[in-house]
């Protein structure tokens, strides 16, 4: 019997969700779409919008966010990379644009949603992208935007730290833009955030995502650095943020 009431409860819970987040999705899309008929689509703009929506699809979802630190005002920030959340749990704590791999694009409602805030997306399969997008990511830098990057190149069940890449840093090296360190951490209490939010490895999305909608709530806890710094050379950049970031998830998840 408790089994049985355990699955009614998952099924509730999916059939609850997915009209708000259809909405969302709906909603989102529809103000880029009216904003951008009257060409009042600025890159602070999206950022705001993406922001807006990401509250609201997480309150559907029952997805809480705590955030430590000072968030930055703007310039680079450099953070671990869990799941497909998040980008939604960052542009709800601080409204951000974001540096996010080419297969996100075509993810239904948040790959479109996604390029409509200004996603820089990137080809983590051709080395010589790194070079190609880093006009876009000196623009959004310029405009005075926090720009998150995961530099890790992939995402992970949160462990650890993978390996930093270091072209990512180098548009903030060469404007000499201030860099944030951060640290994204999930919990669950009725399974596994390691394997049931943390996308990772050969995980499927739909039924990861269906899966992740029976869950009761998630608790998402950014942690940000105490200080922002500037760099001048990229290797160094990421041999001290990669062990920035480390600390922070040391600190997280005691």
């Amino acid at each position: 019997m408790k089994e049985k009431t355990g699955l009614t409860k998952r099924v509730w819970r999916i059939v609850k969700r997915t009209p708000p987040i259809a909405a969302c999705v709906v909603g989102c899309l529809s103000e880029y779409f009216f904003l951008g008929t009257l060409r009042r689509l600025t890159p602070a703009r999206r950022v705001r919008v993406l922001q807006k929506w990401s509250r609201r699809a997480l309150a559907a979802i029952d997805v809480r966010t705590a955030v430590h630190g000072e968030v930055p005002a703007h310039g680079l920030v450099v953070s671990n990379h869990l799941s497909y959340l998040d980008i939604m749990v960052f542009s709800a704590a601080a409204g951000c644009t974001f540096v996010a791999k080419r297969e996100v694009k075509s993810w239904p409602g948040i790959g479109w949603i996604a390029s409509l805030s200004g996603a820089i997306y990137i080809d983590r399969a051709r080395r010589s992208e790194t070079h190609t997008i880093q006009p876009r990511m000196q623009a959004a830098l310029n405009d005075k935007l926090r720009l998150v990057v995961f530099p890790e190149g992939t995402s992970s069940d949160g462990t650890g730290v993978l390996k930093f890449h270091s072209s990512l840093l180098q548009p903030a090296v060469d404007l000499k833009t201030p860099v944030t360190a951060a640290c994204l951490a999930y919990e669950i209490t009725d399974g596994d955030a390691a394997s049931e939010v943390c996308y990772w490895g050969d995980h499927i999305l739909a039924p990861h995502l269906f899966n992740l909608l029976t869950k009761k709530s998630v608790q998402a806890t950014i942690r940000f650095s105490e200080e922002s710094l500037m760099f001048d050379d990229r290797k160094e950049a990421t041999r001290r943020l990669r062990g920035e970031v480390e600390r922070l998830r040391e600190t997280t998840v005691r």
